[in-house]
């Protein structure tokens, strides 16, 4: 029987990482290079075939090596939020914004001070149900992906960044008016507590709610997320 893990001992010499990676790393490839062998065996191949069928499995070792040293020396840091909270997040950011400048600019002007409660309600109520949609999608995009607990929040509720540049300015400018004043300050004829509510807690809340059923620990991993974990 061969000694699939000498084999690769021997060829990956050169790789420089610490032992128990080296270790790891060493078993992982000779399993792989053992169930490629027992498979051909199995279909009937002969012993040389066998082998030749493994060895096939890894054609330069050499590349191997090198690209398993960068692997276990780059960051993955980075890497690993631009998958699980910079891609989603911006993505569904994006649908946010688009979404709003679609209702901004076909809304006529009349709708936004029409007085009754039902138009107000059904709008709200459309809204609260898209962002619901948005948080949903981030942070299913961000567990498919391999995306921890937390990182499926930080993609879920990522849209909240448009809303904090929106609001944040016109709301820190009145404060410090009022501040300057002793008082309540209203140069823009803005309520502070209005806008906080339906630019921030509003959008925030359905977010989170669309998050919560994809937050569980358990998803199951992909590829991707199997070769970052045997990477780290």
């Amino acid at each position: 029987m061969r000694d699939w893990s000498a084999l690769v001992h021997r060829h990956l010499a050169s790789l420089r990482v610490d032992e128990r990676r080296r270790a790891d790393i060493s078993f992982e490839l000779a399993a792989h290079l053992q169930d490629t062998y027992d498979g051909a065996i199995r279909r009937g191949c002969s012993e040389a075939e066998a082998v030749s069928c493994a060895m096939e499995q890894v054609p330069d070792w050499s590349a191997l090596a090198l690209a398993m040293h960068r692997a276990t020396h780059e960051d993955p840091t980075m890497t690993r939020q631009a998958i699980t909270v910079l891609l989603p997040g911006t993505t569904i950011l994006l649908a946010a914004a688009t979404g709003m400048s679609l209702v901004v600019y076909s809304t006529p002007a009349a709708r936004w001070v029409d007085p009754r409660w039902q138009v107000h309600a059904l709008a709200a109520g459309l809204a609260f149900l898209f962002y619901l949609l948005l948080g949903s999608l981030g942070a299913a995009w961000s567990r498919h992906v391999g995306g921890s607990p937390g990182e499926r929040l930080a993609a879920g509720v990522f849209p909240l960044v448009l809303h904090l540049a929106m609001a944040g300015p016109a709301v820190g400018a009145d404060m410090l008016y009022a501040f300057s004043r002793g008082g309540v300050g209203l140069p823009l004829g803005i309520n502070i507590i209005n806008m906080t509510l339906v630019m921030l807690v509003a959008p925030g809340a359905a977010l989170l709610l669309g998050v919560l059923p994809f937050a569980r620990r358990g998803a199951p991993m992909n590829a991707s997320s199997w070769a970052r974990a045997w990477r780290d």
